[in-house]
């Protein structure tokens, strides 16, 4: 990528006293001759630039060098002579700590420009966080300044550049949800000064903006970008700064068809590219790896290996011999092309060398050992080639069944997971860091499998707690940590004050970052909402530094391993732990004094019979019932009957992943032609992991349960046309249901026009039990914009609780639930699960949860909901209060039609499902009615 700067010209106002109009014409002659030359011809521009260096220094023309060093390093950049860049910007550095400097009219400029070279050049060397110190001072000077007129022009141009680079480094660094908001600021710099032509560097953005989307594998979203500024660029063909810009273009954009599978596509617009390369070109590398890539796919393995060794060779030349990720890069790319050879023993030594490239001091060609993930140039980049390598070990062991291949897969699964839990406290978003999971996804698949085959070959137990481990370190990181996070605010030594301001930051940014969306990207607040989220990085950033015993809670990456999981489980509880790939579905179930382990074949025609079983589950039609029954088998038989032989508790914990999370397993059926539904034999709960249901268990009890119960009102009648939204249909047994359930405890029901956000907000804290009954919304594309709808305010405006309120909510509440339609259900997310209205109350911190899979009927959720309430109040657990209430209601239905799984099992509670109060002990009965008894035998003796 290259940036085109605004390159300020500085003649007005040279200090040339003790220059003679000789030296000062010869100055002036090769400056200007230089500056014809810095983008067309290289050589002529550093032959006529180091002239008028020359010039300066002899005559000791102070102004004239540092002028001339700007012209010097930004030709050495634009060219990517990245030594003679470092020589230059060595010398610019030495110049600068001149005395008189600050005595020059433009010495701050030449300040800040050194800050933006240096940091563009730590930026092309990819010492990205060197390069974010220099960036990041470049910024702070700006925005303290308060220049006016064409200093404040030039200062804008810079802060644009500072601000682009800052968004390219995080690019790089994988977190692209950063990356776009700095490329945003930068459009907020344009809209604030229209005065200012832009153009050229909104195109420039628009160029950038492409290679975020093109690393979110947004491909269609790249490619309208670039084909959106490639016909500009080449409108300006002739001028030669803007070669380096369609080169660049014209590469992404084969390398997006590519990824799309356009590869006539693709190497058409390679090709078409050619005509703009000049003599040695840079580009001309780069376009050697996507000649490679292009004929891997086409299977021309030996075009493609010449070309990459050419790629090799050039990357080698351009980074001097030296270790770096860009010659990594390379390595990996004969480590790919060898793998698709179905050669993985060639490829691993590719790998083994991509390794000693990342990594400054570790140079060990043996494929057993990996280097120390403290000591890279970059965690990322490690991690994803421990990942190729990883799958290259897996190959190995297909073509030749050697267990030391398997324990050096396993032992370098161990190296991802280090590295892995070194890398995720780098990334401040929680988008980035969602994203970083869901890329590393498939090497858990790697690591589950390699330690399957172990455990097979060996039979040794040990194998099936690896597996596991492997499982809980998938699951759910982000919920984990948001309990750890709400712990460490605890425990870890922090002052109340201190944890009330990062209260207020995050409730701060969450309403900007509503008001952002809502309002279709408004730039006024995008920039208060970079402003503030800067602010909050930096806080915390400071908290972490500050308060060591707070980082090590929050980021904590232990997880509840097999055996303390097997202690956990009370007697007559079984876990069963899915893991899912795109071919397998691995299952762990663990009761008290047994663990097993089984592969499950997880082809097209099981997924297919998944998604239709939810299908014929979630719409009611009295004729699908026999097919319910028969797919309810089908499934059952695939996925849990072999499993359930070996198990002798009737209460499953299940923590499913995958497709798998929108099964209700209550519904499967153990025969083919009848009800023989499975929650007739046994009591299900759900949750995300293992460690975080141990982590929800934990937590303090309330010891009075209070509970407050919402049911809106959404009747047309009373003019309150469904808070705008037509979707909202009255609720007709909503009151009658929270009326009924709070007779059960000391509850309260907000009915009507008083069930709104705002009660809500002030409330939700008083009390341990909380209960929705009203309509909510999925949103699959903006998950964090699903919702639950309240009554209006007083205002009459919506009033809606979205998944993101709930990340600046503390509720600790024993259990709530959303008796609403599909709170369970939103976008299926690798490594998190379902990304939906429940998991919002998670993060919040409930420790159980009652939600659906899908829309819901009305009156018959109001008696579910009034029998589960009445079991809760006899002391069951919750799990066996909702079994209870479905087969109550089972055996009550007095219509065929009523019985279909659509009225019932689309509940599932999940979480911690210990009763909500302790039944009275055994002995206490006997005391308490023993107590009379007795009174009257003394009563008697006494007589």
């Amino acid at each position: 990528m290259k940036y085109i700067l605004v390159l300020t010209v500085i003649f007005t106002g040279l200090s040339c006293y003790s220059q003679t109009e000789e030296q000062l014409a010869d100055y002036e002659y090769f400056l200007n001759k230089g500056g014809t030359f810095l983008y067309a011809d290289k050589d002529s521009a550093y032959v006529y630039l180091s002239k008028s260096y020359k010039v300066a220094d002899e005559s000791n023309y102070l102004d004239g060098k540092l002028n001339t060093l700007t012209y010097l390093v930004q030709a050495n950049g634009y060219h990517f002579d990245l030594k003679k860049l470092n020589q230059n910007l060595r010398t610019f550095e030495k110049v600068l700590k001149d005395e008189a400097v600050d005595t020059l009219t433009y010495g701050a400029v030449y300040q800040r420009r050194f800050l933006l070279e240096k940091g563009q050049y730590f930026y092309k060397i990819n010492n990205y966080q060197t390069a974010l110190r220099y960036f990041n001072e470049l910024v702070n000077d700006l925005t303290r300044s308060k220049s006016s007129g064409d200093d404040l022009m030039n200062e804008l141009n810079e802060l644009y550049s500072a601000y682009s680079f800052i968004a390219a480094v995080y690019e790089k660094s994988g977190k692209y949800s950063l990356s776009k908001e700095y490329h945003n600021k930068t459009l907020s710099i344009t809209e604030a000064h229209p005065e200012i032509n832009w153009s050229r560097h909104i195109l420039n953005t628009r160029m950038r903006l492409a290679r975020v989307y093109e690393n979110e594998s947004d491909y269609l979203s790249a490619n309208e970008l670039l084909n959106e500024v490639l016909p500009v660029y080449i409108s300006q063909k002739e001028n030669p700064r803007f070669k380096n810009n369609i080169l660049s273009t014209y590469q992404r954009l084969s390398k997006n068809y590519l990824l799309q599978d356009s590869i006539v596509k693709a190497i058409n617009t390679l090709k078409e590219s050619e005509v703009y390369y000049s003599e040695n070109d840079p580009f001309k590398r780069s376009a050697d790896m996507l000649y490679g890539d292009i004929h891997i796919e086409n299977k021309e393995f030996d075009k493609a290996e010449a070309f990459y060794q050419s790629y090799l060779m050039k990357t080698k030349s351009y980074r001097q011999d030296e270790k770096h990720q860009d010659v990594a890069e390379a390595f990996s790319k004969l480590g790919r092309l060898y793998v698709a050879k179905n050669n993985p023993q060639k490829a691993l030594e590719f790998y083994q060398e991509s390794l000693m490239q990342i990594a400054p001091n570790f140079n060990d060609n043996d494929i057993k050992n990996n280097p120390d993930p403290k000591k890279v140039l970059s965690k990322l980049e490690l991690v994803k080639v421990l990942k190729e390598k990883l799958e290259a070990l897996q190959l190995l062991y297909k073509n030749n069944n050697k267990i030391e291949v398997l324990n050096i897969a396993f032992s370098t699964s161990y190296d991802i997971i280090k590295t892995l839990d070194l890398l995720k406290p780098e990334f401040e978003s929680k988008v980035d860091k969602q994203f970083l999971i869901s890329e590393m996804y498939p090497a858990f698949h790697s690591m589950v499998a390699i330690a399957y085959d172990l455990y097979e070959v060996t039979k040794e137990p040990r194998y099936i707690d690896d597996a596991f481990y492997f499982f809980e370190k998938s699951k759910s990181v982000l919920l984990l940590e948001a309990a750890r996070s709400t712990q460490a605010s605890s425990y870890g030594g922090v002052p109340e004050e201190i944890v009330d301001r990062e209260q207020q930051f995050r409730a701060n940014i969450i309403h900007l970052e509503k008001k952002f969306f809502n309002q279709k990207s408004n730039m006024v607040v995008f920039d208060s909402l970079f402003q503030l989220k800067n602010k909050y990085y930096n806080f915390i950033s400071d908290i972490e530094q500050n308060y060591p015993k707070y980082y090590d809670l929050k980021y904590n990456a232990d997880v509840v391993s097999l055996e303390e999981t097997a202690n956990q489980l009370i007697e007559d509880k079984a876990l069963l732990s899915y893991f899912s790939t795109s071919t397998d579905l691995f299952l762990i179930t663990i009761e008290k004094n047994k663990k097993e382990f089984f592969k499950i074949p997880l082809g097209s025609k099981t997924q297919n019979r998944i998604t239709y079983f939810y299908s014929l589950l979630s719409k009611i039609n009295i004729n699908d019932l026999p097919e319910i029954y028969e797919t309810g088998y089908s499934i059952y038989d695939k996925i849990l009957k072999s499993p359930l032989d070996g198990i002798n508790a009737k209460e499953l914990i299940i923590i499913p992943d995958g497709i798998l999370n929108y099964l209700p397993f209550e519904a499967l059926s153990t025969s083919k032609d009848n009800a023989n539904y499975l929650i007739k034999e046994y009591q299900i709960s759900y949750t995300n992991s293992s460690t975080l249901l141990r982590e929800q268990q934990n937590k303090l009890r309330i010891d009075e349960n209070k509970l407050l119960a919402y049911a809106p009102s959404f009747e047309i009648a009373s003019g309150n046309v469904s808070q705008n939204r037509p979707d909202f249909g009255s609720l007709l047994y909503n009151k009658d249901e929270v009326n009924q359930i709070t007779k059960f405890f000391n509850g309260r029901a907000v009915i009507g026009d008083e069930a709104s956000l705002k009660s809500f907000s002030e409330n939700s804290q008083k009390y341990n039990m909380l209960h929705f009954a009203t309509h909510a919304a999925t949103n699959d594309q903006y998950p964090d914009y699903s919702y639950l709808a309240f009554a209006p305010d007083s205002k009459g405006e919506t009033s809606l609780l979205y998944v993101k309120d709930l990340y600046g909510y503390s509720i600790n509440a024993d259990l709530v639930a959303l008796s609403a339609c599909q709170t369970g259900l939103g976008k299926l997310q690798n490594g998190e699960g379902m990304l939906s209205l429940a998991r919002g109350f998670s993060y919040a911190g409930a420790k159980s949860l009652v939600t659906t899979l899908w829309k819901i009927n009305d009156q018959t959720t109001s008696e579910l909901m009034q029998e589960f309430y009445k079991n809760l109040n006899k002391s069951l657990s919750k799990d066996e209060a909702l079994r209870n209430a479905k087969l109550t209601y089972l055996t009550n239905a007095d219509d065929e039609l009523l019985t279909h799984p659509y009225y019932w099992s689309g509940f599932m509670i999940s979480g911690d499902t210990t009763p909500l109060q302790k039944k009275t002990p055994f002995f206490w009965w006997l005391l308490l009615l023993g107590i009379p008894v007795l009174l009257v035998v003394v009563r008697k003796i006494k007589k």
